[in-house]
């Protein structure tokens, strides 16, 4: 413990910043953290088409601050609030990070990124067990504040979708 309170006072003090009125490195770390992510997509497919739930795909980069305000402000609470009504799971688009496809196939997650032909963040598409969109993306952030209605939408007709198909 006293080895990582130096570690921090040292990491601060290299940066030039003073430990008082700023984030903590915790705090710092946490912002960034990412959403469940994608090991395998075919039990992901199996709990698709069992629970006709649809499957949110976030697709985010590092560092980018639009990300960090949808996975906490509008996603996060979802995944802890909605058990249940919907899967979430993040894509990292620039991520070599490897992935079982539907196929039983490795892919990077920045394969499955260029199969929704996504080149910039934040995007949520909707999808369904065979990876078909339901409905359109929600690319980026709005300023007015009508995003959460927005993404509520979206799920509301991704779910509406898959009942009646």
């Amino acid at each position: 413990m006293a080895g990582h309170d130096r570690l921090r006072r040292a990491l601060l003090a290299r940066a030039g910043l003073t430990a008082i009125g700023c984030l903590s490195i915790e705090s710092a770390l946490a912002e960034e953290e990412t959403l469940p992510r994608i090991d395998d997509l075919r039990p992901l497919a199996a709990t698709i088409r069992r629970d006709r739930m649809p499957l949110l795909l976030f697709f985010s980069t590092p560092g980018c601050p639009y990300c960090l305000e949808v996975r906490r402000n509008y996603l996060a609470p979802r995944l802890r609030d909605g058990a249940g009504r919907l899967l979430i799971r993040e894509v990292v688009i620039t991520s070599p990070r490897r992935l079982v496809d539907l196929d039983g196939r490795e892919i990077a997650e920045s394969e499955l990124a260029a199969r929704f032909k996504v080149r910039m963040t934040p995007v949520v598409q909707l999808a369904d067990a065979d990876l078909k969109r339901l409905g359109r993306p929600l690319v980026g952030i709005d300023a007015a504040g009508f995003y959460e209605g927005y993404l509520a939408a979206a799920i509301e007709e991704a779910q509406r979708r898959l009942r009646a198909g």
